[in-house]
């Protein structure tokens, strides 16, 4: 069971593809009062139950650090943070590998060029040494890149790099028709042939580098 938990929609970036609606999902930073109540009142000690905290970007919350050692405490099974990679309110140095799973990093190109068409000036650099850093720190990682037409034709240059940086987990994940998306859904959407042509193949090769 997995409990997706948007701590905050607060975020420094404005990604083409975000599904973020502040009119919908409002503007609020949850105190961490709050997040932990919801923490205890979530957890299913019958069942396994891991926790993704997510945003906006949670790593700008004040007190993540402090959420996530309560998750611990309460037993969830497995804590992941997703993150753009800006890292925040010096996180790393907050938790540690024993308290966190995964930092789980957005990064929608290959190349600065793509991804930071896609998310904004020097997001391919800042996310890439986030994952560098998460990494020297012992930290696992995951990488999370969201398809589109903006970005298709990089897909399969994305393993080696995976490789580079030391990813554990790769997700390749569909836009969400949310938030601004819903507006340009022609712009961004891929076919399912699209989708179905490249995906499993790509999937595969990163799977072969145990990925």
């Amino acid at each position: 069971r997995n409990i997706f938990f948007h701590i905050l929609t607060r975020c420094n970036l404005k990604c083409r593809h975000c599904y973020i609606n502040p009119r919908q999902h409002g503007k609020e930073t949850l105190p961490s009062d709050t997040v932990i109540r919801w923490l205890r009142t979530l957890f299913d000690a019958n069942k396994e139950t891991n926790v993704i905290f997510l945003g906006g970007e949670p790593t700008l919350h004040p007190e993540l650090d402090l959420c996530i050692k309560e998750a611990r405490k309460i037993g969830y099974r497995s804590i992941t943070v997703d993150t753009n990679g800006y890292l925040f309110n010096d996180i790393l140095n907050k938790v540690t590998p024993e308290e966190v799973d995964y930092f789980s990093f957005s990064l929608d190109g290959a190349t600065k060029t793509v991804n930071d068409k896609i998310r904004g000036k020097g997001c391919y650099k800042k996310c890439t040494e986030g994952i560098k850093k998460a990494v020297s720190k012992g930290f696992r990682t995951s990488l999370i890149f969201t398809v589109s037409r903006l970005n298709i034709h990089e897909l399969g240059q994305m393993p080696p790099l995976l490789n580079s940086l030391g990813i554990d987990r790769f997700f390749i994940q569909v836009i969400g028709i949310r938030g601004t998306p819903a507006k340009k859904r022609n712009d961004l959407q891929l076919a399912k042939e699209e989708w179905t042509g490249l995906v499993p193949k790509v999937a595969q090769e990163a799977a072969s580098l145990g990925i």
